[in-house]
């Protein structure tokens, strides 16, 4: 018992803990501001008695808070077992304790410590809001309903999903020993369940775990069953943690993983030794012996992946980022009782640049290591001049920003499979929201011109050719910068690169320098050449009636600028200075 409360304590008592408490609090505020700000533009500032309670109960329905739970949850306490582990605490540590003892002790820390964390917040916030508006609040004629028990079921079931995500942020870092895992898998599953409720299994209610939260959903017993439905989870998510890391930490288990991993290794090395052995003399060509290392370099890029979770985060943000995207299109169709053609979410999503801007900033997180510097690279330099060894990594990237952009395209198709289908022409949801002007009112780019010049099937190849231009254009510009400059130099670049689309905006420069209606299309005209981000959108090109680029005139200009920053890149490797310590980047 003195251990767990001894885990407890420490995760209570650290500063994550203090850190996802007020992250809470503050998302609270946040989600209260737009309904606070009401009452105070009222000529005569009052309201009911008990409207604190109220606002409280209006933001922890918000988007903001149901968003932020399966993140804040995972921060006090998740990565404890894997930083025991990684910096050798486990061992001296388990000398004091038994085994059963340790492992509750994380397990029960972490479920209390994220349940905790939320509730504290909730309680800080109804305070703020209290201290707030109890002097505004006055007794009307008629009594006021208490929404304290409400309150108090509300605290109980964020307490407990709390201490489900931080389960099963402990439960996942443990299994792959990475601490990136226990901040990132709760929000992961969180979304993923979403997903498949929302647009596979729409009666299923109680697969989507923000129902639990919101109360939606014929929850028998007055809701008190989702509560119960929570810890149910969480102890089966403990009872898993429990039994994988008992395992883990038998002495023989670890004995034989030793073993094993010893003579794999004797193995790897006597296949390197009879590889290294001289062989026959053969004759080289000199270009095709220089494509086969550039073939080399990309497969050895390619196999830094291999359990890399770095890159399964971004691949599983960019799913994600998908279903938000497209979730206006599906919710559209869905509400109007409508099919769609089957690429018809890939066009109205990424047929808005800021949807555009969005998924190409993900790039920043696949290619944060290039260019990879790892063991095997200095054996790669002794061997091939370094203009092949640059050709090796911008083969990479090109191949790796394919592939990504490939991803998005099937995510982005797959997400609204349901309700679609596959020929090659409109469908009655595109006519409704190009025609009637209903997309405008849901923030959907389906213009009328976008359905008069193309067909579903050649739309979505030159929306997905336009992302794929501006995507090549910012990763080469990111790893250009770092051979330049330095790795941080390569991510500002990026940042900087999307931030001058970004504010290269019709709206905003209306707006920025008060122009009238009608220089409006020439500040439009200007964007849609000066802004990489717009050329990257299909509605903001050319089709015969205005002056904007052509979509030949855009893919010259991407290209231009492809083949200067490749020209750049290989000019950068002659100077740049290779620093190894160990096996990671200076």
């Amino acid at each position: 018992m003195r251990q767990i409360l001894g885990d407890i304590k420490r995760a209570i008592f650290s500063r994550s803990f203090l850190i996802a408490f007020a992250g809470m609090t503050l998302c609270l505020c946040i989600g209260a501001f737009s309904d606070a700000l009401s009452v105070f533009r009222m000529e005569q500032v009052r309201v009911m008695y008990g409207y604190h309670r109220e606002l409280l109960l209006n933001a922890l329905g918000s988007d903001i808070i149901l968003f932020a739970v399966p993140i804040l949850a995972a921060i006090p306490y998740t990565t404890a077992f894997t930083d025991d582990v990684k910096s050798g605490y486990l061992k001296p540590y388990l000398t004091r304790t038994s085994v059963s003892r340790y492992i509750l002790g994380k397990g029960i820390g972490a479920a209390v410590s994220g349940g905790l964390a939320l509730v504290l917040g909730i309680v800080a916030a109804l305070g703020i809001f209290l201290l707030v508006f109890s002097p505004i609040e006055v007794y009307g004629e008629w009594a006021v309903e208490s929404r304290l028990p409400e309150i108090g079921l509300r605290l109980v079931l964020f307490f407990f999903s709390g201490a489900m995500w931080a389960s099963v942020g402990l439960l996942c870092s443990s299994l792959t020993q990475n601490v990136y895992l226990a901040y990132a898998a709760p929000f992961i599953f969180y979304y993923v369940l979403i997903i498949l409720q929302e647009r596979y299994f729409r009666t299923t209610f109680m697969l989507n775990p923000k129902n639990y939260l919101t109360m939606q959903g014929a929850w028998p017993l007055e809701g008190k069953s989702a509560a119960l439905t929570l810890f149910t989870l969480v102890l089966i998510l403990q009872l898993v943690f429990y039994m994988t890391v008992q395992t883990e930490l038998r002495d023989d288990k670890r004995q034989k993983r030793h073993y094993a991993a010893q003579n794999l290794s004797q193995k790897l090395l006597a296949k390197r030794i009879e590889r290294a052995k001289p062989k026959k003399a053969q004759k080289k060509i000199p270009v095709l012996y220089g494509l086969k290392q550039v073939g080399a370099v990309v497969r050895y890029n390619f196999r830094m992946w291999r359990g890399n979770v770095r890159i399964v985060l971004t691949f599983a943000l960019a799913f994600i980022l998908c279903f938000l995207l497209s979730d206006k299109a599906a919710s559209f169709a869905y509400e109007m009782g409508t099919a769609m053609q089957a690429f018809e979410p890939f066009v109205w999503t990424f047929g808005d640049a800021n949807s555009v801007l969005l998924i190409s900033l993900l790039l920043v997180l696949l290619f944060a290591d290039i260019p990879f510097l790892g063991a095997g690279v200095p054996y790669y330099l002794v061997r091939m001049k370094r203009s092949t060894w640059a050709w090796g990594q911008l083969l990479y990237l090109i191949l790796a920003t394919l592939i990504y952009m490939l991803f998005i395209f099937v995510a982005t198709t797959l997400i609204c499979m349901q309700n679609s289908f596959v020929g090659n022409m409109w469908s009655e949801t595109a006519a409704i929201l190009g025609y009637s002007g209903a997309g405008k009112a849901v923030a959907l780019p389906a213009l009328v011109k976008t359905l008069e010049m193309s067909r579903p099937y050649q739309c979505a190849e030159t929306i997905f050719l336009l992302m794929l231009l501006y995507t090549l254009v910012l990763a080469l510009l990111m790893l250009f910068m770092k051979l330049l400059r330095g790795k941080s130099a390569g991510v500002v670049a990026a940042f900087g690169f999307s931030l001058y689309g970004l504010l290269l905006n019709p709206e905003l420069i209306k707006q920025m320098f008060n122009l009238p209606e009608e220089l409006m299309y020439k500040a439009n005209v200007a964007v849609g050449w000066l802004s990489p981000l717009n050329q990257a959108t299909y509605h903001m090109h050319n089709f015969g009636y205005d002056l904007l680029p052509r979509l030949w005139q855009t893919y010259a200009i991407f290209g231009g600028l492809i083949v200067l920053l490749m020209i750049g890149i290989l000019l950068a490797i002659r100077r740049y200075n290779f620093m190894f310590l160990g096996t990671e980047q200076s």
